[in-house]
């Protein structure tokens, strides 16, 4: 087997913040705005699959944000947006927030420096947005799988989100979280803050009028997803199918050893560009089973019918094998793991000369595969199965005859 990692598309989302900035006039103030733009990816009703810009308009991302005098720190707390809903195509959002206008030391004109100190925002976000009682955290309505539970309003530090990892297909949730790409971030007094790349935006003041925070939304999962392939009488994938012959599958299971079934993905990643995942717990042999209506419909098994009556099965040319897209979503894991593959399929052949006007055989295969670098956040992992079949040939030759005894009779003898 052989392991296909691709990196998954990096989404961007733009959170947009006007404001009007006067120094002698009264100070009028603008609503804090957000724009969000996610990459091209694959649409899926609901808080489940992968995010797209149509998802997030439909399912919303979180929001929040904690105003400091000074800068951030680990005694901060979410006290001016938590877990803000924002969504539609508007991105609305509710209520409606406005950039503290207290951004330096003091009064210039008649009082002292100590008079009051700047007011400074850091933004965190992740998608998709969830319901959760503030006080508490808890996600509403007993979700037991996938993201259930946030920090509370009340908890000092960093905003984190936890994921249980779910085995059902239906289930599984593109988790995202919202870095920085190290713009210069520049307030009205004209003083600038350049953000870390790759990590959140910490410590920004009030911009002028039209300036932009753009959210860069990271994958914090991997995925492991399957693809099947046919090799009709060659090592390698290909060859030509003859007779009709019709390759289904009825089930695969994949067994990953070792998963942490549950963790907690902290906002304020450390390291750039990395999803910093803590608390993790439950490690365990993880059993993925993909089986009836997950299974793509063209490569489905029918059962015990002709391989006319088939759908057209496994081919040449690669295919998904879970429908529509699906994949599972695992917490990311370091180094090298070997993952067992046990598929069952089924080979069939139309032959009028036996009773059902048909043969089918089961196969139930099961082969190891190791993924050396484990399953890193953001990547999307493919096992891909060729399935090989060989022609049943024959060759024949006569064999010759072997010389016998000879016995001479004389009829009559000659006198």
């Amino acid at each position: 087997m052989k392991k296909i990692m691709i990196l998954a598309a990096v989404a961007a989302l733009a959170l947009t913040a006007c404001a009007k900035f006067e120094t002698e006039k009264p100070v009028v103030d603008e609503p804090i705005a957000f724009g969000a733009y996610a990459g091209n990816a694959l649409t899926k009703a609901g808080a489940y699959g992968e995010e797209t810009t149509t998802t997030l308009q439909t399912n919303g991302f979180g929001v929040f944000a904690y105003q400091t005098t000074g800068d951030y720190s680990s005694s901060a707390t979410p006290n001016f947006m938590y877990n803000t809903k924002v969504s539609t195509s508007s991105w609305t959002y509710s209520p409606i927030k406005y950039w503290p206008n207290q951004i330096q030391a003091g009064d210039t004109d008649s009082q002292p420096a100590t008079a009051y100190q700047a007011d400074k925002v850091s933004f965190f976000a992740y998608a998709p947005h969830v319901a959760a009682t503030a006080s508490t955290g808890a996600v509403t309505g007993g979700t037991t799988e996938g993201i259930t539970a946030l920090t509370s309003n009340a908890t000092a530090g960093d905003p984190k989100v936890t994921y249980k990892v779910s085995n059902d297909l239906d289930k599984q949730v593109d988790l995202l979280w919202a870095v920085s790409k190290g713009a210069t971030w520049t307030n009205v007094a004209g003083t600038t803050n350049t953000p870390t790349s790759g990590k959140p935006y910490l410590n920004l003041q009030k911009p002028a009028i039209g300036t932009a925070i753009h959210f860069y939304f990271k994958h914090a999962l991997a995925q492991i997803n399957l693809k099947a392939v046919a090799a009709y009488n060659q090592v390698a994938a290909g060859g030509t199918a003859k007779n009709g012959v019709k390759i289904t599958i009825s089930e695969v299971v994949l067994t990953v050893p070792g998963m942490t079934q549950t963790a907690t993905l902290n906002l304020n990643n450390t390291t750039a560009d990395t999803a910093l995942w803590e608390n993790a717990s439950g490690s365990t042999n993880l059993t993925l089973t993909v089986s009836g209506t997950n299974i793509n419909a063209a490569l489905k098994d029918g059962g015990a019918v002709t391989a006319a009556t088939q759908p057209a099965g496994v081919t040449a040319s690669e295919q998904d094998v879970i429908v529509d897209g699906k994949y599972y979503t695992l917490i990311p894991k370091a180094g090298s793991t070997t993952v067992n593959v046990k598929v069952t399929y089924y080979v069939t052949t139309d032959d009028a000369d036996l009773v059902g006007g048909f043969s089918r055989v089961e196969n139930v295969i099961s082969k190891d595969v190791v993924f050396s670098s484990g399953f890193a956040a953001g990547t999307k992992n493919t096992i891909k199965m060729t399935l090989g079949i060989s022609e049943v040939k024959f060759e024949a030759e006569v064999e010759d005859w072997a010389d016998g005894t000879t016995q001479t009779v004389d009829l009559p003898i000659n006198s």
